[in-house]
């Protein structure tokens, strides 16, 4: 479904959209609208982080683009898809922590998980060559802090966060006993091809598993680093 589609871009492509929900007429009989809800119609409730965002997604590529694409499919007003809208200032109330379940009833409200994994550390033997490394494969730039450790900052939200845990593998690359992280790449194969001119390694050839494509290189000092590209959301 076409709006579907634009909420899982918004999420991953406008991290200043902080609630973007699709809402149909409900279908349940016992419930009645007032006054009688169009059963063609759409609500659109989404939360901003201020004005700017909100222009932003309103004006900005991706809203454009579906309106482009599935305009004539609205009523239209003027030439424009006819809607109303209403802004509203938060006076009282709360979000439960929760997600949209995937399952056939876009009602029910499943438990979100909780302490997703939030910071990741490369301790090097030569900490300016891993630095220049990960500059040169993934555009890194870097904050120094105390003891010249140098951070590294991402968007408040650009993707959907996964994670999970495995049983060890010894004879498997990427299944070693340990930890990994995975960074975010568009061109797996691009991205392979930097480690490698940059001094790292192939260790872990692409996959495709569960949904996700993958892959895993090697810094200078061998340590491994996941690749993965983009994703809508974690498969359920």
């Amino acid at each position: 479904m076409a709006v579907a589609q634009l909420a899982q871009k918004v999420e991953a492509q406008e991290p200043g959209t902080l609630s973007y929900l699709v809402h149909v007429p409900s279908a349940n009989s016992s419930l009645q609208s007032l006054p009688p809800a169009d059963p063609l119609g759409l609500l659109f409730f989404e939360i901003y982080r201020d004005t700017n965002a909100f222009m932003d997604h309103l004006h900005g590529p991706l809203f454009k683009r579906f309106l482009e694409d599935h305009g004539k499919c609205f009523l239209s007003a003027n030439g424009s898809p006819f809607m109303t809208v209403q802004f509203l200032a938060l006076h009282a109330g709360f979000v439960r922590d929760a997600k949209l379940s995937s399952r056939a009833d876009p009602a029910v409200i499943v438990k979100a998980n909780q302490h997703p994994c939030v910071m990741f550390e490369v301790i090097a033997q030569d900490q300016a060559r891993a630095q220049a490394f990960y500059s040169e494969v993934f555009g890194w730039s870097y904050q120094t802090g105390t003891g010249g450790f140098a951070y590294v900052h991402f968007p408040s939200k650009i993707q959907s966060l996964l994670g999970g845990i495995g049983q060890a593998n010894s004879s498997v690359p990427g299944f070693e006993p340990g930890h990994n992280f995975y960074i975010l790449v568009d061109d797996m194969d691009a991205a392979i091809a930097r480690a490698e001119a940059a001094g790292g390694k192939l260790h872990m050839e692409v996959a495709n598993v569960d949904g996700y494509t993958f892959a895993m290189v090697e810094d200078p000092e061998g340590n491994p680093i996941g690749l993965i590209k983009p994703f809508d959301s974690p498969t359920q």
